[in-house]
């Protein structure tokens, strides 16, 4: 990515994936929003919003999501009431902690693929990694994310 260019506007899509301790295939996070993304001299930082309902109340909470991308590394900071950060480098483990409304959860992730393509006008970021919470392994996730560029700066 040319760092001299300007922040631009980008349609996001997102297709996430787990499957649980026992083999079975949780619901899968489905999002199409729109974000910005700032070249960076070795890649790129995109900013975006995640909206999700909650089933119990139907209230939706929004986070405020943080990537930043360069071949073979993609760091993620969560900022809102469940927060965290996460980096993905493929076959190292990083550990962290799981803020939520109800108390802090220790955290750790093993990222099994890191795949990162990014250009000014589109890109995509594929991961695969395991989330062990508080110690034990909880879950196997995917996560593919698009962007495409709009003609407008921001």
């Amino acid at each position: 990515m040319n760092q001299n260019e300007k922040k631009r506007h980008v349609l996001v899509t997102l297709l996430g994936g787990a499957k649980n301790e026992r083999g079975e295939t949780e619901e899968p996070i489905r999002l199409m929003t729109t974000g910005e993304l700032s070249p960076t001299p070795n890649g790129c930082i995109l900013r975006y919003q995640e909206s999700q309902t909650d089933d119990s109340d139907g209230s939706v909470m929004t986070q405020d999501i943080i990537l930043m991308a360069q071949p073979g590394r993609v760091s993620m900071n969560r900022l809102g009431d469940f927060g965290t950060s996460m980096v993905f480098v493929k076959d190292r483990r990083f550990e962290g902690v799981y803020r939520t409304p109800y108390g802090d959860m220790d955290m750790a992730l093993f990222a099994t693929q890191v795949d990162v393509d990014l250009a000014e006008d589109r890109g995509s970021i594929y991961l695969e990694y395991q989330l062990d919470f508080a110690g034990g392994f909880a879950s196997m996730h995917t996560m593919k994310l698009e962007y495409v560029a709009s003609d407008k700066p921001c």
